[in-house]
């Protein structure tokens, strides 16, 4: 009788792991390109880059999640200085997928607190271990504008060049990962990527 149970309890795990699968190939082939809107200054007003915030990624997000039977939550934790925060993707059918994402905590933006500093870490950490968790590629619009073969702006390329030396990136493999010999032929189509790569490493200085 004892093994009886196991089996059935083994089918149910399998079969919902097999509607987790489905659920999610149907879920992934509606998941859009969430565009970059929110900038970020450099001390002198220009902008340093652009992010998709967390709360635009969920409201957009929200109904296919509910039309494949997922809920998304999360749980926090703090390990060696960092906030880690665990997406819980679930499916109606029981299975769940875990997925983190740890951030440096930090002092936040200019003129906040220790509070507001802690929120952000756990905001941009909650960020990516969503995005990670459902394969969310976020699109910079300023990219998709350029012609297709060109390049970044003479501004990107010294960004991206002080930002590789910054968190002691290898140049040379960092080039080799945009397709480029040097920073100036950075195609613009990979600034996005490229920009997404340098923020994780930046969040573990």
């Amino acid at each position: 009788e004892l093994l009886r149970a196991l089996t059935h309890r083994v089918v149910q795990v399998q079969e919902a792991e097999r509607e987790f699968a489905r659920a999610f190939v149907a879920l992934q082939a509606e998941t859009p390109r969430v565009q970059a809107t929110k900038a970020v200054p450099n001390n002198d007003g220009t902008v340093r880059y652009k992010f998709a915030p967390f709360e635009d990624i969920m409201r957009e997000i929200q109904p296919m999640l509910q039309r494949h039977g997922f809920t998304v939550s999360f749980s926090s934790d703090v390990k060696d200085g960092r906030i880690v925060q665990t997406c819980i993707l679930q499916h109606i059918g029981g299975h769940k997928r875990l997925n983190q994402f740890a951030a440096r905590i930090g002092k936040g933006p200019p003129g906040s607190s220790e509070a507001q500093g802690d929120g952000a870490a756990s905001t941009y950490a909650k960020r990516f271990a969503l995005t990670d968790a459902l394969c969310i590629v976020v699109g910079h619009m300023d990219d998709d504008a350029r012609i297709e073969g060109g390049t970044v702006t003479p501004e990107q390329a010294i960004d991206l060049y002080n930002r590789v030396k910054a968190t002691g990136s290898d140049e040379s493999r960092f080039l080799k990962f945009a397709g480029a010999k040097t920073f100036e032929e950075i195609p613009a189509a990979k600034y996005g990527l490229l920009n997404e790569t340098l923020r994780r490493k930046e969040s573990t200085k």
